[in-house]
């Protein structure tokens, strides 16, 4: 294993710490906020959102929030302005990890435990 490797490895497991030790707070009244990935200056959220039926994941960047937000399936963004440098990567990780996304969405919107879930999500990272 070279450097790289090991360091993106610690990467993913300390991300993995962020991910279940950080509380979240409903930004809204009825609206229950999560982080299903953190990397670096990438987070991939979800929120349990009433009445939006179609799966997808908001894209935080840097210092900015709400950069951008992307359908699950079919994988496209919805809204925003991610840095096309980025896109193709950021769409490419959804596509592969669309039914594990889709599980998390529906887990959410029905009110279920979705730490598990996401937990399976971030190992795979």
């Amino acid at each position: 294993m070279n450097i790289e490797n090991d360091v993106a490895e610690l990467q993913r497991q300390l991300a993995t710490v962020d991910l279940l030790s950080r509380p979240s707070r409903p930004t809204r009244p009825g609206w229950t906020k999560f982080l299903v990935l953190k990397l670096g200056d990438l987070k991939v959220k979800m929120y349990q959102e009433a009445g939006h039926a179609l799966p997808h994941v908001h894209v935080d960047y840097g210092k900015r929030n709400h950069v951008a937000s992307y359908s699950i399936d079919p994988t496209e963004r919805l809204a925003g302005n991610l840095d096309m440098k980025y896109e193709r990567t950021l769409t490419e990780w959804i596509h592969s990890r669309r039914t594990q996304l889709l599980d998390v969405w529906r887990a959410a919107q029905l009110g279920e435990e979705t730490r598990e879930l996401i937990v399976a999500l971030a190992g795979d990272s």
